[in-house]
This record gives C-alpha cells, sequence and structure tokens, in this order.
C-alpha cells in the first residue's frame, strides 16, 4: 500500500470480521476509547496497535483543553487502517481523519486518500460510540462520561 492507493478499488468480499473493545487510553489530555478490527485474527497485535496510536497523536488538535476520543484500528492483507474520532467542545460535532499504513512501514501513517473515512466494519464501531455519546453525554441532565467510558461493542459484525 502507498499513499496514493485508491481505497476502496481492492475486491473485498464481506464476511464478519473480529471487533475488539481496547482499554481507553490518555493521549495529550485527552480520552480515547479504542477498537481493534482484523480480517486476520482476533485482536490486532502490539505493532497494529502502535501504528494507531502514533495516528492519534497526529490527529487531535494541539492548544484546545482535552476531551473524548476514539480509534477503531483495522488490519487487513494489504496494510492497516486508523480512523480517529473526536468530539468537539460543544459536544455534537464528530471530528475525524482517517490513516493508512502498508504493512512494510507502520511508523508511518499516510492520510487516507479520496476522502475515505471509514469501512463497513470500521462503521459498527463508530455507530455505537455515537449511540453511547448520545445516550451517555448528551441526553443526560447531567453527563456521565464514567458510563461513556464503559459503553463499548465487540464481537463478529
Amino acid at each position: 500500500m502507498t499513499t496514493d492507493t485508491q481505497v476502496g478499488r481492492r475486491p473485498v468480499e464481506y464476511a464478519p470480521r473480529s471487533i475488539t473493545a481496547l482499554a481507553a487510553e490518555s493521549v495529550g489530555g485527552w480520552t480515547v476509547k479504542r477498537y481493534g478490527v482484523s480480517a486476520l485474527r482476533d485482536t490486532p497485535p502490539e505493532p497494529v496497535l502502535d501504528f494507531a496510536r502514533l495516528a492519534v497523536r497526529r490527529s487531535l488538535p494541539d492548544g484546545q483543553p482535552g476531551g473524548y476520543g476514539f480509534s477503531v484500528v483495522h488490519e487487513d492483507e494489504d496494510g492497516c487502517y486508523v480512523v480517529v474520532g473526536w468530539w468537539s467542545p460543544n459536544r455534537l460535532i464528530l471530528h475525524t481523519r482517517t490513516w493508512l499504513a502498508g504493512w512494510d512501514d507502520l511508523t508511518a501513517p499516510a492520510p487516507a486518500p479520496g476522502d475515505a473515512t471509514a469501512c463497513v466494519w470500521e462503521l459498527v464501531a463508530i455507530g455505537h460510540e455515537r449511540d453511547a455519546w448520545v445516550r451517555n453525554v448528551l441526553a443526560p441532565a447531567e453527563p456521565d462520561f464514567a458510563a461513556y467510558l464503559a459503553a463499548t461493542v465487540a464481537g463478529r459484525y
């Protein structure tokens, strides 16, 4: 995979993939929920998770008070993808960046070309995050961030 890869051009047959909820991490004042998606095994290995951490650090805005976000790292035969999402200070807008890297260099995330955002497997976690955010942060009279952090999704989708 190179940075000029046309995401979404490679033929892929749909089959359920493993989605794993990983422990949340603190990054520069942000609390980031984490997910792993894999076409190859149950849970992505540490080098793939490190690639996701690097993408998160490159995505979250500097000079803004920390808040909450999430990452979805997805390993596939051709390389790795990471969607990083974070909630704006008004808590209503989700900002995202999507990154990719080939297996030859997981230390060099490149922005996804062609305005690519997420695939059907990554959208499982993203959809869950939207619903958990509304249910635990926006809808209650007082936000329950602990409940938001505890709400995760995992399984085969």
